[in-house]
């Protein structure tokens, strides 16, 4: 009977609603991500860090419906784990969320990969946005994970986590242009 209770509470969490943000504070967000994204450097044009800042804020709770996302993170992990959740490992929603920046066609903001405690078993992804030129600690880490689907952002040397920039491989960063492209064709996805 007891053995029963931890499988009894995962199930009940796993019915649980996702997040929502209301409008009014995602516009809020929108607006101060777009500020700090232009303050990364006068080159940044104000309408691409706009359309980021709008991205990065709203697209991963698009994807918290489509993950079927339980905060917290570390329990949604064990939720996808067991297979009752389809998506929303950290490096899933790094993935996902570069992506979906990539079909803005970036020119004044470029898209990089932090991960803190590589090669452990609490190794975390997250998107860093940099000015074009300028060094990854420099930028601002996007982590779409933490939250489930509320975006947490920071400079990344500000940040809880020790983030670095890690090269993604080739077939990794084709495998991310072959979904962008996806994403830009497929009508269901104009978030």
């Amino acid at each position: 009977m007891f053995r029963s209770i931890p499988v009894f509470i995962l199930l009940l969490v796993a019915g649980c609603a996702t997040v929502s943000v209301p409008d009014e504070k995602q516009k809020a967000e929108v607006s101060v991500l777009a500020e700090k994204l232009r303050g990364l450097s006068p080159q940044v044009d104000a309408a691409e860090a706009g359309r980021a800042a709008g991205t990065a804020v709203h697209y991963p709770l698009v994807l918290a419906r489509e993950y079927h996302a339980t905060p917290p993170a570390v329990i949604n992990n064990v939720l996808i784990n067991a297979g009752l959740h389809p998506r929303g490992l950290c490096f899933q929603w790094a993935d996902d969320l570069t992506a979906k920046l990539m079909t803005l066609h970036l020119r004044t903001l470029e898209l990089h990969r932090g991960v803190a405690r590589l090669g452990t078993k609490h190794e975390h992804s997250c998107v860093v946005l940099v000015a074009p030129g300028q060094n990854f600690t420099n930028g601002i880490a996007l982590d779409a994970w933490r939250y489930c689907g509320r975006l947490n952002w920071s400079p990344v040397l500000a940040d809880k986590y020790a983030w670095q920039e890690v090269d993604l491989l080739p077939a990794y960063q084709e495998e991310l242009r072959v979904a962008a492209q996806k994403l830009e064709t497929d009508p269901q996805n104009r978030e």
